[in-house]
């Protein structure tokens, strides 16, 4: 089975949380802008994408469906949530949660989650990611998750970000994106299902999108790094202006 089909069946945060899922949408979500600000889009080999800030509650409805029709109940909103639009429909979202002391993780892993911020890093969880299958997945959230890194590492200053994995999935997170894991398997206590908890490097981030980012020709389809199908180092200037102009930060 190819990386590309994996990814359709993919649950995060157990399943609902950081990279919160790749888990099948199946209805389209109707395509309203006054519900969401355009941050960047292209028009590539499978049609036109384009990653928009969502305003509170877009998409909500449509997750809260899915997530019910696996059995999984619907963790706490995230404080900014990305979202991807192809040929006009929403396919995917990615939420963000900055570290106030108390996030997600923290209820089924609280001694890894202190023992993390006894270090000293500044954390950040990604959450309730959802893709359709039937859309360019993998770039999809390639770009997805490089804009929420941009937004994580220079506006909240994050330095590590952790997310909660489906054990089956586990194995992708370390081979596409080099998420580490911490601690055993857990029962996710909100969402009802099992976890395990991983964490990733921003600055590690930061060096494998100048290596790799934007690299990947739109022709080729396999990679062993969701890095290369990334924007390039070149577009990170503009992206983070986008965002600053969005979100209201110096970029």
């Amino acid at each position: 089975m190819s990386d590309e089909s994996r990814m359709s069946n993919i649950e995060l945060e157990a399943p609902a949380s950081p990279l919160q899922a790749l888990q099948s949408i199946g209805s389209a979500m109707s395509f309203v802008r006054s519900d969401s600000v355009e941050l960047v889009s292209r028009d590539t080999e499978f049609g036109r994408i384009e990653i928009r800030a969502l305003m509170e509650g877009t998409g909500h409805a449509l997750l809260e469906r899915r997530y019910a029709s696996r059995g999984y109940r619907l963790s706490r909103s995230a404080d900014v949530t990305l979202g991807a639009y192809w040929e006009g429909r929403l396919v995917s979202t990615l939420g963000l949660r900055r570290d106030a002391g108390n996030l997600a993780a923290d209820q089924s892993f609280p001694a890894e989650m202190a023992g993390m911020r006894q270090q000293g890093w500044q954390l950040c969880e990604f959450t309730r990611l959802a893709a359709d299958p039937d859309g360019p997945s993998k770039l999809v959230l390639a770009r997805l998750f490089h804009l929420a890194y941009l937004h994580a590492a220079h506006h909240w200053g994050a330095e590590f970000l952790v997310i909660e994995v489906n054990p089956r999935h586990t194995a992708f997170y370390r081979r596409m994106l080099d998420f580490q894991p911490h601690g055993e398997e857990r029962m996710h206590r909100s969402v009802g299902a099992p976890a395990v908890l991983m964490s990733l490097s921003l600055n590690y981030v930061e060096s494998k999108v100048r290596k790799h980012g934007g690299t990947l020709n739109e022709g080729e389809h396999r990679s062993r790094t969701l890095y290369s199908y990334g924007f390039s180092p070149k577009e990170e200037p503009a992206l983070l202006s986008k965002l600053a102009d969005v979100y209201g930060y110096d970029a």
